[in-house]
């Protein structure tokens, strides 16, 4: 090695030496630095922190957070300023301005603390800082809860009440006026029990027990609620039109009666006294076939067949008396110069001409479509008018009474209180349902009808064209015959019953005969029934479709049918100015139900009037009254169904 050169290798070295030193104590200064060691990263050092634990459940005893009641701050009232300087104020307010207070603030009073704030001077006002009460949570006690289904109650329906629902207080159709009436147990009830007496073929009350109306035995089932367990969004099975309007399940009803009796009947007239034996005998028929919608709407056809034996009768009145036409005071009218007898329309009765009184007669007396309803009945057909099922008469337990008897022993029975200004000819009916009972305490029930005309035969109503009437009297040509009936009734917590009824009727006279006037009627009735008492009563006033013949009628009577022995008492009175007629009649009755079904009874049966005659004195025709006398003892059976 040259020696020149060792300066400098050992200059060399010592510089490698410095800087390696100093290269070791930089390493040495920088190893806590991650750029310092360049190995790969572990696995926890790149996945994300992991999360915080969640929050502990909270406990039973739950505590709520304590409410801070607001501060009220009450608001600084300040007082308006006066004006000055553009208006002029009156003297009495410029000595000062006016003094507003502010109103205390009173917010209801609870719990809590109470803050007062000062505000202006015109008062502070208080206010109560509501105290809030945190809610019990509590766990649910699943080891005391019930598994027993819930109890559904079970629908009662209630009776219904007297004055409500379907009431025909004069439904007097021939097999079921006031003399008809028998008593009716109800299941359960024991015989001899007292009970009211009910009359026959009565429209009772709708109370949706189809089980009485015979759906029961046209296997008609209730529709019931689906069961609970059913989903609620299930939808019903669709049913066929024939199902929403009943067809699919009809009632079919039958019901009647037949009476029979006979009766030892003693009279005395012009024509001589003496004793004969009489019998009589009556039977109706009626039936309907109905469905009800699932709306609760009844509708059906009805029909009624009657059949009757009464020797002396062919409808109310006939001839009375001997009053030839021409003589003064008998109804007399001209027809293409032919004097020919008056025929009253109400009382039916004339002076001259034919007698058309028939042994026996069976007619159709009803044939009508209906549709009942909880707005009202609406009856078209053959049926009775509104002023005849408002009518009231004089109760009794027997076939015959002082008026209105379907069939009469003497054959001298003059007496009717029912407004039957058209009969069963073909009409159109509306009978309202019982209304306001509630209300006012008093059931309030009405009825209207409408008939082309009053023609129609039967066996106790006949009006015939003219022309075509057997007794070749005339009678009123009526048409467009309109009928009002109303009713009252009240029931007292003693048990008493008040009913009252009043009835109208008008018609337009066709024939422009002299004599004859457009028909008016009018007619009321009154009853009162406690336990098995009734007392009852009734009026009719008719023009009888003439000029100069009033028919004029009243009656009264009592009953007392405590069980199934009965006992009724009545009287009538009569007075007809086409006929000169004045009759007095009442009958005694008594009655015993056998069961349910059969009757029988016994009474007795009075009548008098007097009657025009003629009386021929030195060869003098005169206009006379002569007096008729006939009393009836009888005996009667009848048997419903």
């Amino acid at each position: 090695m040259n020696t020149s050169s060792r300066p400098a290798f050992s200059t060399l070295m010592l510089a490698t030496v410095g800087v390696m030193a100093i290269t070791a104590i930089a390493a040495s200064a920088q190893s806590g630095s991650p750029f310092a060691n360049k190995k790969k990263k572990q696995a926890w050092e790149t996945q994300a922190p992991a999360p915080a634990p969640a929050p502990a459940a909270p406990t039973q005893n739950y505590q709520a957070p304590q409410y801070q009641a607001p501060t009220y701050q009450a608001p600084n009232y300040q007082a308006p300023a006066v004006p000055t300087s553009r208006v002029a104020v009156p003297p009495r307010y410029q000595s000062s301005a006016p003094t507003v207070s502010a109103p205390t603030v009173s917010p209801p009073t609870l719990s809590g603390a109470t803050t007062q704030t000062s505000g202006s001077s015109f008062g502070t006002p208080s206010h109560n800082a509501p105290h809030y009460s945190a809610p019990n949570y509590s766990a649910p006690n699943h080891s005391t809860q019930s598994t027993a289904p819930q109890t559904y109650g079970t629908y009662q329906p209630s009776a219904p009440k007297p004055d409500s629902g379907h009431h025909y207080p004069g439904r007097v159709k021939a097999y079921d006026q006031t003399q008809y009436r028998q008593t009716q147990y109800s299941s359960g009830q024991a015989a001899g029990q007292s009970s009211q007496g009910q009359n026959f073929g009565q429209y009772a009350p709708q109370n949706q027990n189809y089980q009485n109306q015979g759906y029961q035995n046209q296997g008609y089932q209730a529709q019931s609620q689906p069961p609970y367990s059913q989903s609620p969004m299930a939808r019903p099975p669709k049913q066929s039109w024939k199902d929403r309007l009943g067809l699919g399940n009809l009632a079919t009803t039958l019901s009647g009666f037949l009476k029979l009796g006979a009766a030892a009947t003693y009279e005395d007239d012009i024509s001589g006294d003496g004793f004969r034996e009489d019998f009589i005998g009556d039977a109706v028929v009626r039936g309907e076939v109905s469905a009800i919608t699932q709306g609760g709407l009844e509708y059906g056809v009805g029909a009624e067949l009657r059949g009757q034996y009464d020797k002396y009768r062919r409808g109310f009145g006939g001839r009375i008396g001997d009053c030839p036409v021409g003589t003064p005071g008998c109804g007399t009218t001209t027809v293409a110069g032919t004097p020919t007898a008056l025929r009253g329309h109400t009382s039916g009765f004339y002076g001259a001409g034919l007698d058309d009184a028939k042994d026996f007669e069976v007619a159709l007396e009803g044939a009508y479509l209906f549709l009942r309803s909880s707005y009202g009945d609406i009856t078209v057909g053959r049926d009775d008018g509104a002023a005849y099922l408002f009518s009231l008469g004089a109760p009794t337990v027997v076939a015959v009474n002082a008026s209105n008897s379907p069939v009469d022993y003497t054959g001298l029975d003059s007496v009717k209180t029912v407004n039957d200004a058209s009969g069963f000819a073909e009409k159109i009916t509306y009978v309202s349902p019982r209304l306001l009972g509630d209300q006012i305490g008093v059931g309030v029930q009405f009825g209207a009808s409408y008939a082309p005309n009053a023609r129609a035969c039967g066996v106790d109503y006949c009006v015939r064209s003219n022309g075509k009437d057997a007794s070749g009297a005339l009678r009123p040509d009526l048409e467009d015959v309109i009928e009002l009936g109303l009713s009252l009734d009240r029931k007292f917590d003693s048990g008493l019953s008040v009913e009252a009824t009043a009835s109208y009727a008008r018609a337009s006279e066709k024939s422009g005969l002299v004599g004859f006037d457009d028909l008016q009627n009018f007619g009321a009735g009154l009853e009162f029934a406690l336990k098995g008492w009734r007392l009852g009563g009734s009026y009719l006033n008719s023009n009888n479709g003439l000029e100069d013949g009033d028919y004029t009628a009243y009656d009264v009577g009592v009953l007392y049918k405590p069980g199934r022995l009965g006992a009724s008492l009545s009287y009538g009175h009569a007075k007809d100015d086409n006929v000169w007629l004045t009759s007095d009649q009442a009958t005694l009755g008594l009655v015993y139900d056998m069961n349910e079904r059969f009757t029988i009874g016994t009474g007795v049966q009075y009548v008098e009037r007097r009657v025009p005659g003629i009386t021929t004195l030195s060869g003098t025709t005169s206009l006379t009254r002569n007096t008729e006398r006939a009393a009836s003892v009888f005996v009667e059976g009848g048997v419903t169904f």
